[in-house]
């Protein structure tokens, strides 16, 4: 007989859960899908639902992906596309405030590192939330017309794609301060270790 984690099995039947209901919600709106209502609402269901999902089951998200890669030119073409204008936008309407509350950045390596790991998660829920938004605006245009995907479009820009450009100009400099850490806490044992021997 198999035996399953009973903490394991509750986690997947919440995830279960709330998918269904997002995919309801998604095939069986209650209200028109070219609203504004409808974007909000639907921005707001998949954040919740992504959060879920992360919380849950928390992926490590190890891939490459998540890697700086030559086409991105050291963060240059995040600055190109106003990802500094994004990041004053966070300040001004106290988004950092919160998120520094929740997830303080200190010299402390097990902080950096699991502040690294949360621009991997983040990156990867909006990234989830703009291909689903864009399917969604993509039937919507062929249904109904281009103009009723406008609001569709804003909000995936807004909500995930500028949240997507930061992180991926984030995490680097996260990742060089880390390494730099690691070489300082390296260095500093070695130094004890050649002190006591």
């Amino acid at each position: 007989m198999i035996k399953v984690n009973k903490n394991t099995f509750v986690k997947w039947i919440i995830v279960w859960m709330t998918t269904c209901g997002v995919v309801v919600f998604i095939l069986f709106p209650f209200i028109s899908i070219s609203s504004l209502a409808y974007c909000i609402i639907i921005n707001v269901l998949l954040i919740i639902w992504m959060s879920i999902v992360e919380t849950l089951l928390q992926p490590e998200l190890k891939s490459s992906y998540f890697n700086s890669h030559h086409i991105e030119r050291k963060g240059k073409i995040y600055e190109y596309i106003g990802v500094h204008f994004f990041r004053k936008l966070l300040v001004l309407i106290g988004w950092e405030r919160s998120r520094k509350k929740e997830n303080p950045i200190k010299e402390s390596l097990i902080l950096l590192e699991y502040y690294e790991y949360r621009t991997r998660t983040s990156e990867f829920g909006h990234t989830i939330i703009a291909i689903i938004i864009f399917i969604i605006s993509v039937y919507v245009c062929i249904k109904y017309s281009y103009k009723n995907i406008l609001w569709l479009v804003f909000f995936n820009i807004f909500l995930n794609i500028c949240p997507i450009t930061i992180q991926r100009y984030n995490r680097p400099r996260v990742r060089r301060v880390i390494k730099k850490l690691k070489l300082k806490l390296k260095l500093k044992d070695s130094k004890i270790v050649y002190k006591n021997w």
